[in-house]
């Protein structure tokens, strides 16, 4: 939802750990994998729009489960759709608005997705306030001032019906589905900032009241997306009311949960207090399903499948828990998707998942492919200028193993040398909000002391493949700064010769190839790493 700074470890972890759609290159007959053979019934495709809720990078943990615990992905797999995930992390409606109206790009390919999607679904509206500031946000609730808010809802509202009017004018007959915004706000909130805290205290409102005080917000928010809606249904010529797409009721789901059991809600907000956890993915996932099953799209054998999914996930993941057999045995005795997700849930909680990252199944290239890496951008922000172009590359290999290298300029690891001898040290919390990250250091490395970087850096070449280039950790120097972060929660780097000359990224993982057809052009869809 929220828009915010990651270093760029981070990001490469949470973008290139995941599933994604690497690269379209055009089919060549001789080098690129056979089409998959046609089958008779034609597969459902369903696309996944809108911000981080919906591109579920925060609550999966590992990042490796992020295709089996994103609600796009267990609607996916447990219905057997084709499906595509194009949400995209801090989107606001404007980015929607924009990203909808994009062309084909050889990359992404969003326009021939939507025109040929079955059903659309949209997680949006969140970062148009949340990117506002977090203190004088509640200080405005609290007092039922809404200046601030109303002119963010009106735009958001317009953006957020233009949207919707490309998408209908791309695929007219498509299901589209919109899921409310749920109140993430605990009495820990961190959407509560140190201000906030202290003049609502003043005012007598301590923190039991932040749930009540955030849902003004999340009222608003939610009841934007209905106004737009209402606003734009039709009547047709039989004088039945055609509304423009379909609200999934997701803020009630959690707000179920809260009221009930808030003991299990807390499970469902992750450390960063916004997104949702794998188990708050599932009960969005639910509410889908439940949406899609009364148009008589789902599979008939779903429960089944979500019930098979979840036993493979409790085999890989936690096959040494001793309780095991019998959340096997609870799981498989559920009679419905929700009793399958509790079950799941609960005889895992507070227990640490061991999975192997395993290995990608699909087709490959025949031989051995390389390709140049000509541009690196990150949420919409271009990182090119940093990146030695003429040595960074990305290698396919015919075994189905693939080699991100990624350097840095050595000018840039000069530069940063320079300033540290000139200016003295650099802090990563203050300057890169380093900080920020150690939200998703439990996800990203579960089991991993957040204090200790080196375990999580290591955690991360093990499941993620991914490595540092240029921290050696045998260096005084950098072992002097990682026991400096272990004690203080600090990243300082205090001397040049924590810095080696060359400084980078490579990712090691598996893939597979897919091809494609738009319009008359066929292309090999590359996917890497080891989700389906």
């Amino acid at each position: 939802m929220k828009r915010k700074w990651l270093p760029l470890l981070l990001i490469l972890v949470l973008l290139l750990s995941a599933t994604a759609l690497f690269a379209c290159i055009e089919h060549k007959e001789q080098e690129e994998p056979a089409a998959p053979a046609s089958t008779e019934e034609k597969q459902v495709s369903v696309l996944f729009l809108g911000d981080s809720i919906g591109e579920a990078l925060a609550g999966p943990s590992p990042l490796t489960e992020r295709e089996n615990y994103g609600y796009y992905g267990i609607i996916g797999n447990i219905n057997g759709f084709s499906y595509y995930n194009r949400a995209v992390t801090a989107y606001t409606t404007k980015d929607l608005m924009n990203f909808v109206s994009r062309e084909d790009d050889g990359v992404n390919m969003v326009r021939s997705l939507i025109q040929n999607a079955d059903v659309i679904h949209i997680s949006n509206f969140g970062n148009d306030f949340l990117n506002t500031s977090h203190n004088q946000l509640m200080v405005d609730l609290a007092n039922d001032v809404y200046t601030r808010i109303n002119p963010i809802s009106t735009e958001a509202k317009a953006n957020f019906k233009q949207t919707i009017t490309t998408v209908k004018q791309l695929n007219p007959n498509a299901l589209i589905l919109v899921q409310t915004l749920y109140n993430p706000a605990g009495e820990d909130s961190p959407l509560v900032p140190t201000y906030a805290r202290n003049y609502l205290a003043s005012k007598g409102i301590g923190p039991d009241k932040y749930h009540e005080i955030m849902d003004k917000l999340i009222f608003e928010i939610n009841k934007s997306l209905r106004e737009v809606q209402e606003e734009n249904t039709v009547t047709d010529e039989n004088g039945n009311e055609i509304a423009p797409y379909e609200i999934i009721d997701v803020y009630s789901a959690l707000e179920k949960v809260y009221r009930e059991d808030n003991a299990r809600w807390q499970r469902l907000i992750c450390e960063d207090g916004v997104h949702p956890t794998a188990e708050a993915h599932a009960l969005i996932a639910e509410k889908i399903q439940n949406s899609l099953a009364a148009h008589g799209l789902t599979a008939q054998n779903a429960l089944h499948n979500y019930k098979r999914d979840k036993v493979r996930q409790l085999n890989r993941l936690y096959a040494n828990i001793e309780n095991k057999e019998q959340v096997r045995q609870t799981i498989m005795r559920a009679a419905t998707f929700g009793e399958v997700t509790k079950a799941y849930f609960d005889g895992t909680q507070n227990k640490i998942p061991h999975g192997d990252p395993g290995k990608r199944e699909g087709k490959t290239f025949s031989i051995t492919k390389t390709f140049d890496v000509t541009m690196l951008s990150v949420f919409g922000d271009s990182y090119t200028g940093f990146v030695d172009r003429k040595k960074a590359k990305i290698e396919f290999d015919k075994n189905g193993e693939y080699t991100l290298y990624i350097p840095l300029l050595e000018v840039v690891t000069g530069l940063a040398k320079y300033y540290i001898e000139s200016e003295g040290p650099i802090n990563a919390n203050s300057k890169f909000s380093f900080g920020l990250a150690t939200d998703y250091f439990s996800d990203i490395a579960p089991g991993v002391d957040k204090s200790d970087l080196e375990g999580i850096l290591k955690e991360i070449e093990r499941l993620y493949g991914i490595s540092v280039i240029g921290i050696d950790f045998e260096n005084p120097a950098v072992q002097q700064m990682l026991e400096n972060y272990r004690q203080t929660g600090q990243l300082i780097i205090s001397t040049p010769d924590v810095l080696d000359e060359v400084i980078g990224i490579v990712c090691r993982g598996t893939y597979s190839v897919e091809t494609m057809t738009v319009g008359d052009k066929t292309l090999t869809a590359i996917y890497v790493n080891n989700a389906v």
